[in-house]
């Protein structure tokens, strides 16, 4: 089978991100050393042999671009220091490049200054939306969806939902084909002997493990089990990782029950809740995992305290800044809810929350967040394609 190549991919890649992939002479110590490199998977020798050669199409058929949660053992031990481990990142942003329809995660990776310009313009373009449809500031007492009407929220809302959905339904499509190019589904269980022919059976089994491994991160677990098995459990890059995967999706579910509650129930909008109601607890909850795993990242990250956290885009910063803010400003929307007098400031609060929470659904699909759209799909359908696999 002929492998279409291009000698300038790895030039391409360098614009994703720092690393010198030239310097690798393929002794595989990288691949060793992977805690989840196995007979079938190789993290990541076979990815840099590809971008080597410039094999571009085979590079993002590779289900271990997404599998891979750079532990930085493989950087750590590179005798050429070739930093593997950063290639894998890199490898990733520009796939998300490539799966983008609109064209705009390039972008945002490859220039400071567009991102820079293009935050300023959604702040910006967000808030002109909001002010122009905006009623009065009661200062007497508070009522922010006087300020901002509930209906404009959702309307604007929803068409923002609408385009990030959209975007990410066609990356998932293109990544689902190139993926299905290399993976069998007629692979042998090798636990029960036979082969699992029912469709249905495999899919169940698959998404069982894709859940489980969402909920518990137990690959990443293994990943930073030894380098960071000195370092207590609340400050592990894997609790770190899931408190803001399960802050963010509780913040998603509390605001999708207090919407819910809006439109078919006599919840008032802008009327607090009761602090035991279920929705009340699951976003509080959700919210300080959130500033915490996000608060923990960006820590880590300004003092670069191991070499995951030492390569750092902007892109990076930008994903965990807006989502950190968004929790902070939320907190404090909800403090403003139980103030006896309203000021100004509470309504400028309330005006930066929701613009930051429509930034963060707009760019969802195109910046590093994307992965947590794109890694369960790919997990989705290397399970679906491995029944065998544990």
């Amino acid at each position: 089978m002929s492998i279409r190549v291009d000698p300038l991919f790895i030039e391409t890649l360098q614009r994703y991100g720092a690393f010198d992939i030239t310097a690798c002479f393929n002794c595989g110590n990288c691949s060793a050393v992977c805690p989840l490199s196995s007979d079938n998977d190789s993290f990541p020798r076979k990815m840099i042999r590809y971008s080597q050669i410039g094999a571009k199409d085979r590079l993002l058929s590779c289900k271990e671009l997404w599998l891979c949660y750079y532990c930085g053992e493989c950087s750590d031990t590179c005798p050429r220091q070739a930093e593997p481990g950063e290639f894998m990142a890199s490898a990733r942003r520009y796939a998300i490049a490539t799966l983008d329809p609109t064209g705009l995660s390039r972008l945002l990776y490859r220039s400071k200054l567009f991102t820079f310009v293009f935050i300023i313009f959604l702040s910006v373009f967000f808030t002109l939306v909001f002010l122009s449809m905006n009623g009065s500031m009661k200062i007497d007492s508070l009522d922010l969806f006087r300020f901002i009407p509930f209906e404009v929220i959702h309307d604007v809302g929803l068409v923002i939902i609408g385009f990030a959905i959209l975007s990410g339904i066609i990356g998932i499509i293109r990544m689902s084909k190139r993926l299905s190019v290399v993976l069998s589904p007629n692979r042998i269980d090798e636990e029960n002997g036979k082969k699992i022919k029912d469709i249905f059976t495999r899919l169940l089994i698959a998404i069982k493990r894709v859940l489980s491994e969402i909920g518990t991160q137990k690959r990443y677990r293994d990943c930073t089990e030894d380098d960071q098995s000195h370092i207590p459990w609340y400050r592990n890059r894997w609790f770190v990782h899931w408190s803001i995967m399960w802050g963010f999706l509780g913040l998603a579910a509390a605001t999708g029950l207090d919407y819910v509650w809006m439109i078919f129930g006599d919840k008032i909008p802008g009327q607090p809740d009761p602090l035991w109601w279920p929705n009340r607890l699951l976003g509080n909850i959700s919210g300080l995992l959130l500033i915490y795993g996000c608060a923990m990242a960006i820590f880590s990250r300004a003092l670069k305290s191991d070499n995951y956290s030492s390569h750092s885009l902007l892109s990076d910063w930008l994903f965990l800044w807006l989502l950190l803010l968004t929790g902070l400003t939320g907190f404090v929307v909800e403090v403003t809810l139980y103030m006896p007098e309203a000021t100004i400031w509470e309504y400028l609060i309330f005006l930066v929350h929701v613009v930051l929470g429509m930034e963060i659904v707009f760019l969802l699909p195109f910046t590093k967040f994307a992965h947590a759209i794109y890694r369960p799909v790919a997990l989705l359908i290397y399970n679906f394609t491995r029944p065998e696999q544990s």
